[in-house]
């Protein structure tokens, strides 16, 4: 009976795990589950610049934009993983965080106009091309958060390893 589930288990590994990526892309969080004590600093400096709402472009689980809520900030998320929106909006509905939000979309295709603070956990190919959209779409004095990996071209303000602070 166990040599059964372990065939089963072995099946859906094999065959089911390449699904996942037709939901989406694949997840990598940006951090451990606990909050990065560097966070606070981060969230430190967009209170004195006067930063509210923020964004996290790819969200993944929606711990960076739980974290921002809980600091205060007006937190969305946008997603195109179904799973991970799902347990985003189960985790955020659980700890009762009305500041919080998932949006279901592409991070090439959101609108991020109204945003004064964009999070960005991307390779560093991807930084190339989303450096250029928020040359584009951000509004002068925009902070920008890349978790690792640099953004050519815009203006680096700090650094709270392994985060990079932009601004635009």
């Amino acid at each position: 009976m166990y040599w059964l589930s372990a065939i089963l288990i072995t099946l859906i590994i094999f065959f089911g795990f390449p699904l996942f990526f037709f939901f989406g892309a694949p997840f990598l969080p940006s951090y451990k589950k606990k909050v990065p004590p560097n966070f606070n600093k981060v969230f430190k400096r967009l209170k004195e610049s006067g930063a509210k709402k923020f964004v996290d472009l790819g969200s993944g689980d929606g711990r960076v934009v739980i974290a921002f809520a809980k600091a205060g900030f007006e937190s969305y998320g946008v997603e195109i993983n179904p799973l991970l929106i799902m347990w985003s909006k189960w985790r955020i509905k659980n700890l009762g965080l009305a500041n919080a939000h998932i949006l279901f979309g592409n991070l090439w295709h959101a609108n991020l106009s109204d945003f004064d603070c964009v999070f960005i956990f991307q390779f560093q190919a991807a930084n190339k091309k989303l450096a250029e959209k928020f040359k584009r779409e951000l509004k002068n004095g925009t902070i920008i958060i890349s978790a690792g990996f640099h953004l050519e071209g815009l203006q680096l303000i700090d650094k709270e390893s392994p985060f990079l602070i932009y601004q635009k």
